[in-house]
């Protein structure tokens, strides 16, 4: 099962006051339960399933506006991702970008940046992905890129630009 990943934006769209069941599959981050706390949304951890999400996308489809949770692959399984953050560290070699850009490609992938360094003869890319147009949800997109890793001398790792995000914002 796909996790769904709350933002601070997504608690931000709830009503202040409000109660927000989280069910298992869903992550709050830091800065959300930090949102919640401040607006007094109770926090009620171990609902059924989807409850936090079906809050947030309510409340998000009565203004008009469309789903957070999951607009980014993280969150729902059912349809296209977003943006993601693919990285590849390894043993440098040739041909090891062509193997990892290629198989974005097949995926259906659109690789919007791209940032690479070779240092001691090992390799660190990160590659930013459009995968909304793919077909491919968050979760088909990892599991095809991160088996990458399993014949190679690389590690491959994907995450949502949501959770990205949220992990490296200040404040």
């Amino acid at each position: 099962m796909t996790r769904r990943i709350l933002t601070a934006e997504d608690i931000e769209q709830l009503e202040a006051g409000c109660r927000l069941v989280v069910d298992d599959q869903t992550t709050l981050t830091g800065p959300a339960r930090d949102v919640a706390r401040r607006r007094g949304i109770e926090l009620v951890e171990g609902g059924g399933p989807q409850s936090a999400a079906d809050a947030v996308d309510a409340v998000l489809e009565a203004q008009g506006g469309r789903s957070a949770v999951g607009a980014s692959g993280g969150a729902a399984a059912a349809g296209p991702g977003g943006i993601i953050i693919v990285t590849a560290v390894g043993v440098n070699r040739p041909g090891v970008m062509a193997e990892l850009t290629s198989a974005i490609g097949q995926l259906g992938g659109d690789i919007q940046d791209v940032s690479q360094r070779i240092t001691g003869g090992y390799f660190n890319a990160i590659l930013v992905v459009d995968i909304a147009r793919s077909g491919q949800t968050f979760t088909a997109f990892r599991d095809a890129l991160k088996a990458l890793s399993e014949p190679s001398d690389y590690v491959v790792t994907v995450i949502d630009e949501r959770v990205f995000t949220a992990m490296h914002r200040l404040g």
